[in-house]
């Protein structure tokens, strides 16, 4: 049987097949990346959203994920119009621009995707996790180091083992299976979230349990109208704590350890941050709305560390930075859109905004194509769900109307 005489759904199941092998080999990359032939792999991670691109070309009726498009055509307007206003340092603004417009363009094409794929990318993310775990020379679990000396305070060794693919993606998947009741699944992923080293993560995971939880137990959270409107106000108050968090740092941080130093909680990222406020308190209201484009957070952080950091790893600051009030409040009107689809798209949307406080995980295309994937499969079973419920509904309100009429005769 040729391509085209497959069903749309076969086709769009065989694209993603290909795109979860693409993805799993240029995460090698990533959790390898000490091994300089391996190392170049991840760079195959940058043609994952053009494979899923590709699948509703080949269908005979092309879906799309119409929210997801607006926000794509939105995002590319507000890069234009940043970089005819104010971008200064093009080479950042063209790679920050085509990182996180590659990761929009991802959310866009509406794909057939299985539990089966999404348990193989993560099997094989947890196998590579062991082997990178098993090869890095470590001097223990740096997650077990801060909660001897304090979970606020620094690690007592720069060489314990954190890592950020082993430590940003676990919490994600965790929050997935959860909701999906995948307990093995479930039970690997938060070892890994553990034994990954980031404080924000487990923070994150927690959210992002506690999220099932109330969604499971909220009638009114069924209709998706009402699940946008409570994710874009949570997103909303995320979005103004992390914009705000150098100042919420400096205040509380001391308040608990007036002795220490406050980079021992922020690892370099306070000095950035705080700089980063000063400039948008400075600009001008044009500026101060539409923001200085894509890439402008990431120069400005390469120029105050002189070059050993190019994130500002605070993406809800760098959102306001690069778009401004407008741009960052647009973009987390689209997060609620695109997320709200499904309860379980809710409650990942709220894990990833806590990680987004303390990380630059938008243009990590590494993190972001898992989330791509269990969005595309909650979102439909939702639906199907509901609709099943429905007609029940609608079948026994139908049954018991029939008996009522037989009792009044």
């Amino acid at each position: 049987m040729s391509s085209r005489n497959l069903p749309d759904g076969a086709m769009s199941r065989q694209i993603v097949w290909i795109a979860c092998i693409v993805y799993v080999l240029g995460y090698a990359g990533y959790c390898f990346n000490f091994n300089e032939s391996v190392k170049p792999l991840r760079h195959l991670v940058y043609a994952v959203p053009l494979i899923l691109a590709a699948s509703p070309l080949l269908e005979r009726i092309p879906r799309c994920n119409k929210p997801a498009e607006w926000y794509l055509l939105t995002y590319l307007y507000l890069g234009c119009i940043g970089y005819i206003t104010y971008v200064s340092d093009t080479a950042s603004f063209w790679n920050d621009f085509g990182i996180v417009a590659l990761v929009i363009l991802s959310f866009v094409p509406a794909i057939d995707v299985s539990v089966r794929q999404i348990r193989f990318v993560f099997f094989c993310t947890a196998i590579y996790f062991v082997a990178a775990y098993a090869l890095t020379e470590h001097q223990g679990i740096r997650m077990l180091q801060l909660l001897e000396s304090g979970i606020i305070a620094r690690a007592p060794t720069g060489t314990a083992y954190d890592s950020d693919t082993g430590g940003l993606v676990p919490p994600m998947y965790a929050v997935f299976f959860y909701a999906i009741g995948a307990r093995l699944e479930f039970m690997l992923a938060l070892v890994m979230c553990f034994v990954g080293g980031k404080r924000i993560s487990l923070l994150a995971m927690l959210v992002g349990l506690a999220a099932v939880s109330v969604l499971r137990r909220a009638p009114a959270l069924n209709e998706g109208r009402n699940r946008f409107l409570v994710l874009f106000a949570a997103l909303a108050g995320i979005n103004i704590v992390g914009a705000n968090l150098p100042s919420i740092v400096e205040h509380g941080y001391w308040a608990i350890r007036p002795e220490a130093h406050i980079e021992e909680i922020m690892l370099g990222r306070q000095e950035i941050g705080s700089t980063m406020i000063e400039v948008i308190e400075s600009r001008s209201w044009v500026e101060w709305l539409i923001g200085a484009g894509p890439g402008s957070a990431n120069s400005l952080a390469g120029i105050i560390t002189n070059g050993s950091v190019t994130h500002p790893h605070n993406d809800w600051l760098k959102l306001l930075f690069d778009h401004g009030i407008l741009g960052s409040a647009l973009i987390t009107a689209f997060i609620a859109l695109i997320f709200s689809s499904s309860k379980t798209g809710t409650a990942i949307a709220l894990a990833n905004a806590v990680i987004m406080l303390t990380d630059n995980v938008a243009a990590y295309l590494f993190y972001q194509i898992p989330i791509v994937l269990m969005l595309a499969f909650s979102a439909p079973q939702e639906a199907l769900r509901s609709k099943t419920e429905n007609a029940l509904g609608a079948g026994l309100a139908l049954g018991l109307g029939g008996r009522g009429k037989q009792l009044a005769r």
